[in-house]
């Protein structure tokens, strides 16, 4: 089918369902379109979600999508359905700037994130606080989108979080030779 793009690179975002896939085309200066694809065995149709978003992450259940704007100022949560935006999360308005930092750069999120089911998002500032120390990972609320808190790793971490499956996510060490797999306590 005919994507109407231009790609100087794209990714592919997984769905549960594997009839159904996202793609954000990257299209350098000029755009980057994100698409919802599907297959209904016989034709594949595709619809256009936004201009200027990154697919990050689709829902357990595949009822939801998460973006960023290419700018990453703001996370936003779509109905896979329709594509129409339930709620957003502005960086800049809610992630406290990194204690090591100046305070004079803004806050912004990764091209990252990871579904942990379907109220818990992990989100990362990595590529904003790698000039100041330790990247920071937050657990935002999918049903009110706000932050629940900086996730406190026994370990340091580096560069963003990434889905694992199975309520588990995944970090690269700084020197690229680990991967830590991820997994949220339980509560008392």
């Amino acid at each position: 089918m005919d994507t109407m793009t231009v790609a100087s690179n794209s990714e592919h975002t997984p769905h549960p369902d594997p009839a159904q896939t996202g793609l954000s085309v990257g299209e350098g200066e000029e755009g980057s379109p994100a698409l919802w694809g599907r297959w209904d065995g016989q034709q594949l149709t595709a619809a256009q979600i936004g201009i200027e978003l990154v697919l990050l992450a689709v829902s357990p259940s595949g009822r939801h999508l998460l973006t960023v704007d290419v700018g990453q100022w703001s996370l936003s949560l779509h109905e896979v359905e329709n594509g129409s935006v339930l709620r957003e999360l502005e960086a800049a308005d809610t992630v406290p700037v990194h204690p090591g930092s100046t305070g004079e750069d803004r806050v912004y999120w990764d091209y990252d994130a990871a579904f942990v089911d379907e109220a818990t998002i992990v989100a990362g500032t990595s590529e904003c606080d790698a000039p100041y120390g330790t990247a920071r990972h937050w657990l935002v609320d999918v049903h009110e989108m706000t932050l629940r808190g900086e996730i406190s790793y026994p370990v340091p971490v580096s560069g963003p979080a990434r889905a694992a499956g199975g309520g588990t996510w995944y970090t690269i060490s700084k020197d690229g030779t680990s991967v830590h797999l991820w997994e949220l306590a339980e509560e008392n």
